[in-house]
């Protein structure tokens, strides 16, 4: 099974569209604790509607969320349904930051997808976790031996 993961950034609606269908996603797992941004496109009710006018499925999954710290079973709940998910479409894991590692001399996990949520998918059989890069590239490294305060 493969999952990919991209983070909104700052990135217009169709930029935003165009890296996922680069990519051929078919689902969205918004992983913010809060479906919320200053940037009125990826506030949860736009983004779902954005998406579904391109055929794209959402699901927000607060539990899976790195600004609070869910309960265990919530995130074990909440992983459990990302790969529920991943295993019928082509799915990604967003959140708001859109580098995955930290530009560091020793590169850091940058977010909770890539210093929790990655190793939690992992333990569970997710073969390939791929990052997409807000340039339209994409990287794959071992999420357990990069730095995290996670």
């Amino acid at each position: 099974m493969t999952i990919y993961t991209i983070g909104h950034g700052r990135h217009a609606f169709n930029y935003f569209l165009e890296l996922l269908r680069q990519f051929e996603i078919e689902f969205l797992c918004d992983v913010r604790s809060v479906a919320r941004s200053r940037w009125p496109q990826f506030n949860g009710g736009v983004l779902r509607e954005l998406l579904a006018e391109h055929g794209i499925g959402y699901e927000h999954l607060p539990e899976t969320g790195g600004k609070t710290r869910p309960k265990p079973e919530d995130l074990a709940r909440g992983v459990d349904r990302i790969i529920e998910i991943a295993s019928d479409v082509r799915t990604v894991m967003m959140c708001s930051e859109s580098q995955p590692l930290s530009a560091h001399k020793i590169p850091r996990a940058n977010c909770h997808r890539i210093g929790m949520l990655a190793p939690m998918l992992r333990a569970k059989g997710v073969d390939r976790i791929i990052h997409i890069l807000p340039d339209a590239r994409s990287i794959e490294f071992d999420e357990s031996k990069v730095p995290s305060i996670w």
